[in-house]
């Protein structure tokens, strides 16, 4: 039933590279974004209030195939990359598709992390203030971090789903581990054990990411017990 793996098996690490590399960029995209976006639902100017909510209304509600090729369209458009081959993968392709993921993401990891600063007690805000720190350095040195330490497994659930949500990108050509499958199962004209394997490929990188955000959690838990 495998036995299609002995010839194709440097397709699917090539896609699984592919996937791995954008995924990182999306993360690292989603994680920034989404901290600024949170900074702006926080800030105290309605007009940044108003922006961050309407982006955050946007990019939630509308399906991210969508995002991802209008994203890829519109750069397209504007700007020219130049189609540089990497491990198989067209910048020109893969570049727009990692900015849709981490732009994507970027409006649940503000979510997220709106929900972990709200969370955090009143009286650390007043404490901050008190000490003469000013209303942002409160934010960004007491509030924010002990809000990232709580909502750690929820944002690893985020990069989860950013890993699987990476396989919509082969609509625009990128040649990710899902794209990698169907184009092996169109060669043997069976579709099934090609699709089985990406599906093990992407279980095994969810779970390295699932074991890997343990590991950050249970590193600050130990971290926030010798500072408390």
């Amino acid at each position: 039933m495998f036995n299609f793996l002995g010839k194709y098996y440097p397709l699917y690490l090539n896609g699984t590279a592919q996937t791995i590399i954008i995924s990182i960029i999306g993360v690292l995209i989603g994680l920034l974004l989404g901290i600024t976006i949170v900074m702006l639902r926080l800030s105290e100017h309605k007009f940044a209030r108003a922006i961050a909510k309407t982006y955050v209304a946007i990019l939630r509600g509308t399906p991210s195939m969508i995002q991802v090729m209008l994203i890829y369209y519109v750069l397209s458009g504007l700007i020219t990359i130049p189609p540089i081959q990497i491990l198989g993968a067209s910048l020109d392709r893969v570049i727009p598709g990692a900015i849709a993921l981490g732009l994507n993401s970027g409006a649940y990891v503000s979510e997220i992390l709106r929900a972990g600063v709200t969370s955090i007690s009143v009286g650390q805000t007043e404490a901050g203030l008190s000490l003469g720190l000013s209303p942002k350095t409160t934010l960004y040195q007491i509030v924010l971090p002990q809000a990232i330490r709580n909502v750690v497994p929820a944002l690893g659930n985020e990069f989860i789903t950013l890993i699987k949500e990476s396989s919509v990108l082969f609509y625009i050509g990128v040649q990710e581990v899902t794209a990698q499958a169907l184009g092996i199962g169109g060669t043997l004209y069976n579709f099934i054990p090609p699709l089985l394997v990406a599906g093990l490929i992407y279980f095994i990188l969810t779970s390295l990411m699932s074991q890997l955000m343990n590991l950050v959690e249970k590193r600050l838990g130990r971290k926030y017990r010798q500072v408390a």
